[in-house]
């Protein structure tokens, strides 16, 4: 069994395949141990025969190990502050990781100065990994840093400044219309295209579209409209391509595609060109 860490060498060799006697072989531990050698460290168990060795990474066994320093309650770090981002449909972790399970740690706003509550739904705390806010909204936002107290010993972690985004959960589903789908020589052509989405979360719309290389085309710009879906808030945005005095050239296949921060879909339609109708002898 071999175990790894960056500065900790754990070295356990079991042969698990021998022909004669099994062999048991175990290393010492290397260079001393420092409160920043805290953390997860993985084992996994090597297959051997002979001189051939494979590793087993799917049997691999994760342990957490603790070091505790009587001056560091937090496992050092060299940043004084840590930009994270918040996102509206993941949980946000503040990985302020203590080197003794025997802290008790708790979570602070900077300003204005208030200690936060950690209810287990939406704030908790894990002495393995730190506190975890469940469902992110824009009050979270702000700097936030963790204090733990052991015996006489208070210290504060680094600072962490917190970016809410209003993350949308699927990229966009735009759909595309065209009024007419059929068009005389001489007319102007509108063709929309809307995308529900997440309430302030920005839609971008591009076009590909016959004629787009020979010829000038509008693009209104966009706009949205808040409506209500069993009782949520969402978003329809729209962007509207005027063409004036259309011509043979711009028949075909209209594209329009949509992006948001999950990425981006697109919706198509055909429009066909007709010639003017002749106008009738007297």
């Amino acid at each position: 069994m071999r175990c790894y860490s960056e500065r900790l060498a754990l070295t356990y060799n079991h042969c698990l395949r021998c022909t004669g006697a099994a062999a048991l072989q175990q290393s010492s531990i290397y260079d001393s141990t420092e409160a920043n050698d805290t953390g997860e460290y993985t084992c996994y168990p090597m297959y051997c025969e002979d001189t051939d060795c494979r590793k087993e990474y799917s049997k691999a066994v994760k342990v957490f190990v603790f070091f505790p320093d009587p001056q560091e309650l937090f496992v050092p770090l060299s940043d004084y502050y840590k930009v994270i981002q918040l996102r509206s449909n993941w949980p946000t972790v503040l990985p302020c990781q203590v080197t003794s399970p025997e802290a008790k740690v708790t979570l602070h706003r900077e300003y204005p100065p208030v200690e936060l509550d950690v209810d287990r739904r939406e704030i908790s705390f894990d002495v393995k990994k730190g506190f975890t806010i469940h469902r992110p909204r824009p009050y979270h936002a702000g700097a936030l840093y963790c204090v733990a107290s052991l015996g006489n010993l208070r210290q504060s972690s680094m600072k962490y400044m917190l970016i809410y985004v209003n993350y949308p959960r699927a990229p966009p589903a735009p759909v595309i219309q065209a009024s007419p789908s059929t068009v005389t020589v001489g007319e102007n052509l509108r063709v929309t295209c809307s995308a529900m989405g997440e309430r302030d979360v920005a839609i971008e719309f591009t076009w590909d579209y016959p004629g787009q290389e020979v010829r000038h085309s509008w693009k209104q710009g966009l706009y949205a409209l808040i409506q209500t879906y069993g009782g949520t808030a969402q978003q329809q945005s729209q962007s509207v391509l005027l063409v004036d005095e259309v011509r043979d050239v711009d028949q075909g296949t209209y594209t329009c595609t949509a992006q948001n921060m999950q990425g981006a879909k697109s919706a198509s339609t055909t429009i066909k060109v007709v010639p003017k109708a002749k106008p009738k002898k007297p």
